[in-house]
């Protein structure tokens, strides 16, 4: 499974702490690719201190019922404020990426590859054809990451997932 995100460090989060953040907590699987087995790997998710970005946070909170790691920091709390310093020096057994992409994001051509065997066969009413233009980006939403699909005019999202386990399928 392909991780775009970053480790969570000290600079980042005071870089981001500059303005009031709420931060959604939760496991992150992609995260343990190439970890000890023990490590645990954490998604923290920024979202603004403002009241439509609580909002979403408090959604995201309500899509992870059955994650025993959730949780929901107010950076102006100051028990989650001294929560957030601490996730930040990666204690032991932890691995804590923040949902930021280090660089803009770009589908390699396996992934673009993954992406034509993926339109061929579960949207066959596309007619897409690999010779054209597709439009292709890394979204982000609730922790979830989509790749979304613009073509000819035609708009889909689709889970990451879905993509890369259909080619684990398809080839077995």
């Amino acid at each position: 499974m392909y991780n775009p995100y970053v480790i969570l460090s000290t600079e980042i989060l005071s870089t981001m702490l500059n303005q009031p953040m709420y931060f959604v907590r939760q496991h992150f699987p992609r995260g343990n690719v190439f970890e000890h087995e023990n490590t645990i790997p954490i998604l923290l998710t920024h979202y603004l201190h403002n009241d439509t970005d609580k909002e979403r946070a408090d959604r995201h909170i309500r899509l992870l019922y059955k994650d025993p790691y959730r949780f929901l920091y107010d950076s102006k709390n100051l028990q989650h404020y001294e929560k957030l310093k601490l996730a930040a020096t990666q204690p032991g057994g932890y691995k804590i990426f923040i949902n930021l992409l280090p660089k803009k994001w770009k589908a390699t051509d396996a992934m673009k590859m993954k992406i034509s065997s993926y339109l061929k066969d579960k949207l066959p009413w596309w007619n897409y054809s690999p010779a054209d233009k597709l439009n292709v980006t890394l979204k982000e939403r609730y922790g979830e990451l989509f790749i979304a699909l613009l073509w000819r005019g035609q708009q889909t999202e689709v889970l990451l997932e879905d993509i890369e386990n259909f080619i684990l399928c398809a080839m077995t």
